[in-house]
């Protein structure tokens, strides 16, 4: 398994928990970076005695957050004039900040939970959310879930299945546009159902 992950496997799980929390404030920035793939590394290690499964998540949904909270704060206070420099290169897909834009303007806040699993989503949603100033407490609460529910699926995902979790992975990851489609399609007919029943006949 560790093979899967390349030679640089050892090196990220010798920065133990201070590791878990470095990575995922990149994965929180939205840079190039297989956070999933680390998190099960993570989860695989503490199968094997490594690391204790429920610290993992604590750390790395506060390393995740920390990074997120970067991101939205940089692209809410300093604007488009940041972006503008941002969005051209390679470090931010222009095709997926504007996806995310008309998502996040079509679903709200709700498409933070969700979009924790969606690539492309996953990694501009923050710098979007303070682009269209979304107010903080919103932002927090619902990157928050999702944020939870991210690191804890992967690391519990090693833990459990260890040498299979190739296997699994491969086949989440066919299925994860499926299942996200159709958590917004819940999510769209629960927000029309609340409109209308707060709306006065």
């Amino acid at each position: 398994m560790l093979d899967w992950f390349g030679h640089g496997a050892e090196a990220v799980l010798s920065l133990g928990y201070l590791g878990t929390y470095l990575a995922l404030v990149v994965e929180g920035l939205g840079l190039p970076f297989p956070g999933d793939a680390v998190m099960v590394l993570y989860g695989l290690a503490a199968a094997n005695g490594k690391f204790q499964p429920g610290a993992l998540i604590l750390i790395s949904v506060a390393g995740y957050l920390t990074g997120a909270v970067i991101s939205y704060a940089l692209s809410r206070y300093f604007g488009s004039v940041w972006l503008d420099r941002w969005r051209p290169s390679r470090m931010m897909n222009l095709r997926s900040f504007e996806r995310t834009t008309s998502l996040l303007n079509k679903y709200g806040p709700m498409l933070l939970v969700p979009g924790r699993f969606l690539p492309g989503v996953r990694s501009v949603s923050s710098y979007v959310a303070g682009a269209v100033r979304m107010e903080f407490s919103p932002f927090f609460l619902y990157t928050g879930i999702g944020v939870i529910a991210w690191c804890a699926i992967w690391v519990l995902l090693g833990f459990w299945f260890g040498e299979h979790i190739t296997a699994v992975m491969h086949t989440i990851q066919s299925y994860l546009l499926y299942i996200t489609g159709g958590l917004f399609a819940i999510g769209g007919t629960v927000w029309v159902v609340r409109r209308k029943l707060r709306t006065p006949s």
